[in-house]
């Protein structure tokens, strides 16, 4: 049951709630909501296995709340921020993605959650708010600002744009939106998935290994 549920978890390119899990497996709701609750631990454990590095664009967006689904909103909205950041390759193509939900934008929230996140040295492309100038400064990485009024804007942050949107689509779309206790579960199936969308299948094999190698979660709260 362990098996067939990480496989289907993991080539559903949409993603998959308890609910559908719990018809498709023929479990009751309560046992398909842990199964599916450690398979997310261990794609949280793995994600924080790895850093972004080289050149990456950064920026918050805002989950949930009444506005949700309406796109990007400014700073200080009823909705949750999330910290977002998208490495590219020399051809500024996305290459790895991490999504961070916090309390809060302040400084030594954001800085906490870069140090986590990025790895030191390297370019670095933000909006040229101070949370991301002192992370830059931190790091010890070249920091490029591009004002989002700027007619370069939209392509300097064409990525993690859609990053963002492919993220609240998929939270919308499999979540109903729901759950801002388990945002942050939601936002690691979705970067877990998007670092990984060019495996195929073999994504089954590598989530199987997560769950192996992934620390207990016995507590599913």
């Amino acid at each position: 049951m362990w098996f067939l549920a990480i496989f289907l978890i993991a080539v559903d390119k949409g993603g998959k709630s308890a609910l559908a899990l719990s018809r498709e497996l023929g479990l009751r709701y309560a046992t398909a909501w842990l199964l599916h609750h450690k398979i997310q631990w261990a794609m949280t454990d793995r994600n924080a296995q790895y850093q972004l590095g080289g050149l990456v664009e950064l920026d918050d967006a805002y989950f949930g709340g009444v506005s949700h689904g309406a796109g990007k909103r400014g700073r200080g909205t009823d909705q949750d921020p999330v910290v977002v950041g998208v490495s590219l390759n020399a051809q500024g193509h996305p290459q790895y993605a991490f999504l961070e939900a916090v309390e809060s934008l302040k400084k030594e929230t954001v800085l906490d959650v870069l140090q986590r996140r990025v790895e030191q040295y390297g370019e670095w492309l933000s909006d040229g708010g101070d949370i991301y100038a002192a992370g830059a400064k931190a790091h010890h990485a070249d920091h490029r600002v591009t004002l989002s009024r700027d007619p370069e804007a939209p392509t300097v942050f064409h990525w993690v744009n859609i990053v963002i949107g492919n993220a609240k689509t998929f939270i919308d779309g499999t979540y109903h939106g729901r759950g801002r206790a388990r945002r942050q579960l939601y936002l690691e199936e979705f970067t877990y998935r998007f670092n990984r969308r060019h495996w195929g299948t073999r994504i089954a094999e590598r989530l199987l290994v997560a769950c192996l190698s992934s620390r207990p979660h016995p507590d599913a709260s």
